[in-house]
Order: structure tokens, then C-alpha cells, then sequence
């Protein structure tokens, strides 16, 4: 007895072009967005960013804060647009002796990482850092980050950024 093994029917020439077509489609439209997703989004972003100068008092107001007395050397700025939302940053110097009293009398909720004081001030060997979280001012921040490193026995350079998440 033998037995024949089925042979499929051969696919028609109508559905190995369709066939073809569909893959050619899935093909160019997956290479077209992923095109988009490192050139697209990129180009976006660099021209929708605008990044300017600010004083850094208008900066602190904005957060709800006040410079303190005696900054010194301050270069804030402002990045708005894009992707990045609105933030802020800046760099000045003040007295190194008024630094953790300033940063203990920031508004706003408190970042409390474990091992800290009531104030939520790190204290660290190189200097001090406090995190605010949603600043009661008008910019529309999710998180302040606040760094303070000494530069001697007499002054501190101080460093914040804004971010929205």
C-alpha cells in the first residue's frame, strides 16, 4: 500500500503579491518611525527649546523664595519648551556661615531622605543639600534640588535646579 503525501496547493500569484505588499508596507512604515523617533523628536526638541539668562532673584521669586543676603557672582538661567517643560537653574555664592540657616528657611514640602535632620538639610563633608518638592511660587516645578558646596572657611557656592517630571 502506498501513501501519497498531501501537497499543498501552490499559493497564487494574487496573494504572493499582497503578501509581499503588506510586508513592504510594515517594513517602510517601521523604518519610517524609527526615522522619526532619533531624528524627528531630536530636531522638535533643538528647536523648540529656548534657553535665556535670568536674574537669579526673579529665579527665587518665581520659586516662592528670596536670594539671600550677600549673594555674590549669580548666573541663572531659564530653559523653557520642547520636551523639557519649564526649568530653571543657577549658580551664585554667599556667606558659607548663613548657608544652612537659608536653606532651612526654604517653603515648601520637604524631601526627607533617611538620615536627615527635621529640616530635611543634608549635611555632607564637602558642604550641604536640600530637596523642595512642588515650591510654593508660581513656577510650576515638580522638584528643587539644592546644593551647597564650600569654597573655603568664609564663602559657599550654591547650585539649584528645577525639574517637571
Amino acid at each position: 500500500m502506498h501513501i501519497a503525501a498531501e501537497v499543498p496547493a501552490p499559493v497564487s500569484r494574487p496573494k504572493r503579491r499582497k503578501a509581499l505588499w503588506l510586508i513592504a508596507l510594515a517594513a517602510t512604515t517601521a523604518l519610517g518611525g524609527l526615522t522619526y523617533a532619533f531624528t524627528g523628536v531630536e530636531d522638535t526638541v533643538g528647536e523648540g527649546l529656548q534657553e535665556r539668562p535670568m536674574a537669579c532673584s526673579e529665579a527665587m521669586y518665581a520659586m516662592g523664595w528670596v536670594l539671600p543676603d550677600h549673594a555674590s557672582d549669580q548666573r541663572c538661567t531659564e530653559l523653557s519648551g520642547g520636551l523639557a517643560g519649564h526649568t530653571q537653574s543657577g549658580i551664585f555664592r554667599m556667606p558659607r556661615a548663613d548657608a544652612r540657616s537659608w536653606l532651612a528657611s526654604l517653603p515648601g514640602e520637604r524631601n526627607r531622605p533617611g538620615g536627615v535632620g527635621s529640616d530635611s538639610v543634608v549635611e555632607r563633608k564637602e558642604g550641604l543639600a536640600l530637596g523642595i518638592l512642588r515650591p510654593p511660587g508660581s513656577l510650576q516645578a515638580d522638584e528643587v534640588r539644592v546644593d551647597v558646596r564650600w569654597e573655603g572657611e568664609d564663602t559657599a557656592a550654591v547650585t539649584f535646579e528645577t525639574f517637571d517630571y
